[in-house]
């Protein structure tokens, strides 16, 4: 199955196959979702994905154990051990069924379930622990003497005066990383079983997951994967736009979908599908067959053919400033390092700065401002290659602490020297510093971001910005080129049409181009003159409101 969308629809207990897909045609979902065991026309199956229930437990024997020796998780869902062969040929007969059944692909559901019960929630059964001490024994040699890790972990827990987290704990790094390992060896058994199956039966076969969590160990494990759902917890004032190109970073060209559910109002939802398809991830909502009427269904269906018209062609992100995503940091940070990568995508966006994430230094372009935001944990090859970056002529911009860590996790030297908000020379680099972000306080509202705006006028220079538009509506600017086009996805981000707004491009990325074609996603389309402006061009934008793009030849 070649999937080139993924905004998966389960069937609504009691609802006829036929009124689902037409529920689902008019919200844009796909694909289906099914248990391997649910009865279904055999037309959907062959278009069907079968739901894996790859992060529950089937029995006690399956279960991993919290540090208290209770099965982890609930009576009624228990986590299953990462580590169980139990447990892995319990997920290969599973997809071995869907694949006997003529499924399209399976979707693994929940497999990080273990990971979010927390450092004490689980780890701790018999399977785990054999796992871990053979884990310390390959890093600390085989005169590693095996210890009662269980007991250790209950010492600390009781000689603690308040909350434990894996630094209280002896070996705590080293089993943390155990733990967040074990979600990656396990997706690789759990895909590796599929491919194995599909390509002895000589047939296509997807294999998806739909995550609990979007953790580090989730973002790095994902890579095993066709397509993947992830969660999206975005607060009143967000976007969306750091949360979404974080994920699209993740997945690369693969398909990805962000669940961002029941909290977000409906009335928010279209702006926000708008924004993850600005940024090329599909915005899931908790009952996707219900939310026609709020707009998302014309959203998924107007990115969907802008992506036809261009056939095999991908687009590339315009990129002024990389934000740079440290897994290490994630890791060690426990979520506050992506919590400032996703305000600094909110913020640049604010500005209209085109900040798109990356995921390691070298992937960076040239000339590209790398973006360093709560960054307290690079990794010891980060670490090298920022230092080398900036000291050949690089630019980098540090939004709170900066720090570097060992191989083991451990605090190493920071590979920068202290910079200062207008700028520090360092060695042919410049460095700027300022204090880690806040959380926005409105949707694409740039009020209390002058330091940011300051920093990036002595990064980048003044005038020569790729985008900037001017109105009353706030306004998102996201450029991607394809092949000879760019491309100028524009979302507005208040509860009104966006009316009267200009729109200025610089000449390094639009050329001096005379024309441009608008669309819309509420059905407008026409013709617009770009005029001449200095060192870029500019045009007055049609009244609209929601999602839009500016097509450009250059």
């Amino acid at each position: 199955m070649a999937l080139s969308n993924f905004a998966p629809y389960r069937l609504p207990p009691g609802s006829l196959p036929d009124e689902a897909q037409r529920l689902s045609a008019a919200a844009g979902a796909e694909p289906l979702l099914a248990a391997p065991d649910e009865p279904l026309p055999a037309r959907l199956v062959g278009e069907a994905l079968a739901l894996v229930p790859a992060g529950r437990a089937q029995g006690l024997d399956e279960a991993c154990r919290a540090a208290d020796g209770s099965p982890s998780g609930s009576r009624a869902a228990m986590r299953p051990c990462l580590v169980s062969e139990r447990h892995r040929a319990r997920v290969a007969e599973s997809v071995t069924a869907a694949l006997t059944a003529g499924y399209a692909g399976v979707c693994l559901d929940r497999p990080d379930a273990p990971l979010a019960e927390g450092t004490f929630g689980a780890g701790f059964c018999p399977d785990c622990q054999r796992a871990f001490s053979k884990a310390l024994t390959r890093e600390y040699g085989d005169h590693f003497q095996p210890l009662d890790y269980l007991a250790l972990a209950r010492e600390a827990v009781a000689q603690a005066p308040g909350a434990v987290g894996f630094e209280q704990l002896p070996f705590g790094r080293d089993f943390w990383r155990f733990r967040t390992d074990s979600l990656d060896r396990a997706l690789t058994a759990h895909a590796r079983t599929a491919r194995d199956l599909a390509r002895a039966a000589g047939k296509a076969f997807a294999v998806t997951a739909q995550f609990e969590a979007a953790g580090p160990a989730q973002l790095h494990a994902s890579r095993h994967l066709d397509a993947a759902v992830f969660p999206a917890q975005l607060p009143g004032a967000s976007t969306g736009v750091g949360a979404f190109r974080l994920l699209r970073a993740v997945m690369g060209r693969r398909p990805c979908g962000a669940a961002v559910g029941a909290q977000l109002p409906q009335a928010s939802l279209a702006r926000v599908a708008a924004v993850g398809a600005a940024c090329g991830v599909e915005v899931v909502a908790s009952d996707p067959l219900e939310v026609a009427a709020a707009g998302l269904g014309s959203v998924r269906h107007f990115a969907r053919a802008l992506s036809r018209r261009d056939g095999e062609a991908w687009p590339e992100p315009v990129i002024e400033c990389a934000v740079l995503y440290s897994a290490e940091s994630d890791l060690w940070s426990g979520g506050a390092h992506r919590e400032q990568v996703e305000r600094a995508g909110e913020a640049l966006a604010a500005l209209h700065a085109q900040a798109p994430v990356v995921t390691r230094v070298e992937d960076a372009p040239a000339g590209a401002v790398l973006v360093l935001a709560g960054a307290t944990a690079l990794a010891p090859q980060d670490a090298a290659e920022l230092s080398r970056r900036v000291e050949a002529g690089g630019l980098a911009l540090v939004l709170g602490a900066l720090g570097a860590v060992d191989g083991a996790g451990r605090p190493a030297e920071p590979p920068l020297p202290p910079g200062k908000p207008a700028g520090a020379r360092v060695g042919k680099g410049t460095v700027a510093a300022l204090p880690a972000l806040p959380a926005p306080r409105a949707p694409g509202d740039a009020a209390g971001l002058e330091p940011l705006a300051k920093a990036l006028n002595v990064l980048l220079g003044k005038g020569r910005r790729a985008a900037s538009a001017f109105g009353r509506a706030p306004l998102l600017v996201v450029l991607q080129r394809v092949e000879e086009r760019l491309d100028v996805h524009l979302v507005t981000l208040g509860s009104g049409p966006a009316q009267g707004t200009t729109l200025f491009l610089g000449h390094q990325v639009a050329g001096t181009a005379r024309w441009g074609r608008f669309q819309s996603a509420a059905g407008a389309e026409e013709k617009i003159g770009m005029n001449p402006a200095g060192y870029s061009i500019s045009t007055v934008l049609p009244a609209f409101q929601g999602y839009a793009v500016l097509s450009i030849a250059r």
